[in-house]
């Protein structure tokens, strides 16, 4: 006799607190996150964060492809081909928003819309396609498709009225809790134990890949301070949907799954809580107003020499 707790119970509970209702919940998310993203900023984005995102995710997935050569869907060291996609491609754009709010210039809020489309599961769904046994097909197609719609309706409606940008503005604080019950109610307590090695050592992968090569672009290229690329170097709790959502076009992935989710749980906790740290780190080396305030100067020069 096997008893199962949510199928006794039935719906609504099931479907809030079971892994049946996740794609409902993420159906929501993605709306809500799309009712943030203002068309009139992206001009503003397109001055400097676009290049930096592009560095950023750029080299994510050229590392990915190159690990998949090298150790195939197993990985190395319990760090499946699965989990490191959907790390290292992934950006929490509230909190690099959140971040970023108080010394931030205008491009900088700007590249908040960018990291929302980046951080979806469209991208690395995308790329995980490919990398499928039977190639990218017709299910992956209509999947990603199904993950577009409530995204484009969420902007299209958040750009008509203000209004609903303002409803919808709290909308995944709201729903994550949910999603989290989900994820959790399919998490082997004792596997997530296990991968406390692999969490570890994947949060040490993510901060070098995510954080050296566009902090270097960001002081070097667009001569800035380097606080917006230490800013995104966090994982979103979006991520965490991934696996299964890949698992459900690719059987290949599905002995992966549990593996994955754990070690991006772990992944998620330790850049979220190191990532703000991290930023006022940079921000006591390379004071965000040192440019405007040179600037000034030169201009108060300029000005008392006429």
């Amino acid at each position: 006799f096997k008893f199962n707790l949510w199928d006794t119970l039935g719906n609504p509970m099931k479907d809030m607190f079971s892994s049946s209702g996740q794609m409902l919940i993420i159906g929501l998310m993605l709306f809500c996150t799309g009712t943030q993203l203002k068309m009139s900023d992206m001009k503003d984005a397109l001055h400097r964060g676009v290049l930096l995102i592009l560095v950023r995710l750029g080299i994510a997935y050229a590392l990915c492809a190159v690990f998949y050569m090298l150790f195939g869907y197993k990985g190395f060291l319990g760090i499946s081909f699965l989990a490191f996609v959907c790390a290292v491609t992934s950006a929490n754009a509230a909190l690099y928003m959140g971040i970023i709010s108080p010394f931030g210039d205008k491009a900088d809020k700007a590249s908040f819309g960018i990291m929302l489309i980046c951080s979806m599961p469209l991208l690395p769904l995308l790329f995980l396609g490919f990398y499928g046994e039977s190639g990218f097909g017709k299910a992956q197609v209509m999947q990603i498709v199904s993950l577009i719609i409530p995204f484009i309706l969420g902007m299209v409606l958040g750009n008509l009225d203000d209004d609903i940008r303002k409803v919808f503005a709290g909308g995944n604080a709201i729903i994550l809790p949910f999603l989290g019950f989900e994820f959790g109610s399919t998490i082997n307590l004792i596997d997530a134990v296990k991968m406390l090695p692999q969490g570890l050592l994947m949060s040490v992968i993510y901060f070098i890949i995510v954080i050296t090569p566009s902090y270097i672009f960001e002081r070097l290229v667009l001569h800035r301070p380097g606080y917006a690329s230490v800013a995104s170097a966090s994982l979103a709790g979006v991520a965490l949907v991934i696996p299964s959502m890949a698992a459900a076009s690719n059987t290949a992935f599905q002995p992966y799954v549990n593996s994955a989710v754990a070690i991006l749980a772990f992944v998620l906790a330790v850049t979220n809580i190191l990532c703000p740290f991290m930023v006022k780190f940079i921000l006591t080396k390379h004071p965000a107003d040192e440019q405007p305030k040179k600037n000034h100067k030169v201009v108060a020069a300029h000005s008392a020499a006429k």
